[in-house]
């Protein structure tokens, strides 16, 4: 000890005419900084070469596209050479396909028929700010990757803003569910994917919202409802879907009432109602109903679990059979999981896979899609 303190002293000893010579040279510096002349701005060279505005302005395909950045204000940004963008960009034949999808006339004027804040929420969802991102840097990852678009998420959040979700799978590219139609338009200020869809927002509605209001999925209700009974207050599955954020990427697969009257003949009621639901054991209908949320992951699993969530589209589903966890893993690491694949969406239980028959229903907080039969675990 007295060898290590005698050590110290001579390390702080000789370290002393050190100390003061770095103050000297220190006032020396700042008596010679009086005469330093500030910072001089480095100009930064303008982009040459047709910005996006101009691409959207000269090419025949996107007439639609540019009547209606015109009407809502937003062609001068994308023709801004100091800015940067990624747009999604819809030809005219993506317009005219969801103007067919709406019953509305297949014409350009019909550009001028929507309504303003409608329309110019579509078309901000296109736009990614501030990057410039190709298709190679889009992950080939499962299930995809998110970007902030131009849309606020929320009036009390002008920083929140609505994410879209693109995904690449070997040499396609999707945004959401709709393919990318021509890749890497490359532009002086970003680039441009032309899309071979117009990208729709999610719905304002959470899924147990839009579950609630279709009576097509009353007997899942139902289930939901019956499952909450045995959760506590902090994990009830109607509060998890009721989530009203957008970043909560739920991806709930939902038997129809047709899926459930199956499972119950098949169980031996002749006759099955709503009402069968409540014969169900409330057990029963946690591990069902906690089997159809798909999740990526647990966070956390030996301290506070949580999971790891994902918005899942149609686009995403790998072609080879993948096993993915779901809710009730949360509940029991070990249950079975799902496999999924675009051949369809198998229960551990069931013998064949379920049907998706309504794909990519987008909500607020995540997809539902409608399955032909009641995933078992």
């Amino acid at each position: 000890m007295i060898k290590s303190i005698n050590h110290m002293k001579s390390y702080f000893s000789w370290k002393r005419p050190v100390a003061a010579l770095f103050v000297l040279a220190g006032l020396t510096l700042a008596s010679c900084n009086k005469d330093v002349p500030g910072p001089t701005a480095i100009p930064m060279p303008v982009p040459t070469g047709n910005t996006i505005g101009d691409i959207v302005n000269n090419d025949a395909n996107f007439t639609y596209l540019r009547a209606a950045l015109t009407r809502v204000g937003m062609l001068p940004a994308v023709q801004d050479r100091n800015a940067r963008f990624t747009v999604f960009a819809p030809d005219n034949t993506a317009f005219n396909r969801l103007f067919a999808a709406l019953g509305l006339p297949q014409a350009e004027a019909t550009i001028g028929a929507l309504p303003l804040a409608q329309l110019a929420g579509i078309l901000q969802y296109h736009v990614i700010p501030g990057q410039v991102v190709t298709s190679t840097m889009i992950p080939e990852t499962f299930p995809n990757t998110f970007m902030p678009t131009l849309v606020q998420a929320s009036s009390a959040s002008p920083l929140l803003k609505l994410m879209n979700f693109p995904s690449r799978r070997g040499a396609s590219a999707f945004v959401d569910n709709i393919p990318v139609a021509q890749a890497d338009i490359t532009a002086a200020n970003g680039v441009i994917h032309r899309m071979a869809g117009v990208l729709l927002p999610p719905n304002t509605t959470t899924i147990w919202q839009a579950l609630s209001a279709d009576p097509n999925y009353s007997y899942l209700v139902a289930a939901i409802t019956r499952a909450d009974l045995g959760m506590p207050a902090s994990s009830k599955i109607v509060n998890l879907l009721n989530t009203a954020s957008p970043y909560a990427n739920f991806t709930l697969f939902a038997p129809n009432n047709t899926a459930f009257d199956n499972l119950f003949r098949a169980l031996g009621v002749a006759n099955p109602t709503i009402s069968t639901v409540q014969l169900l054991s409330i057990n029963s209908c946690i591990n069902i109903c906690a089997y159809h949320v798909m999740i990526r992951g647990v966070l956390n699993p030996t301290t506070s679990p949580a999971p790891d969530l994902i918005r899942v589209f149609s686009t995403n589903l790998p072609a080879t059979a993948t096993q993915t966890p779901t809710f009730l893993n949360m509940l029991a690491a070990t249950a079975p999981r799902l496999t999924v694949s675009t051949a369809g969406i198998k229960g551990n239980s069931n013998a064949t896979n379920a049907a998706i028959n309504r794909a990519n229903w987008h909500n607020l907080n995540g997809v539902i899609h409608g399955v032909d039969q009641v995933l078992r675990p």
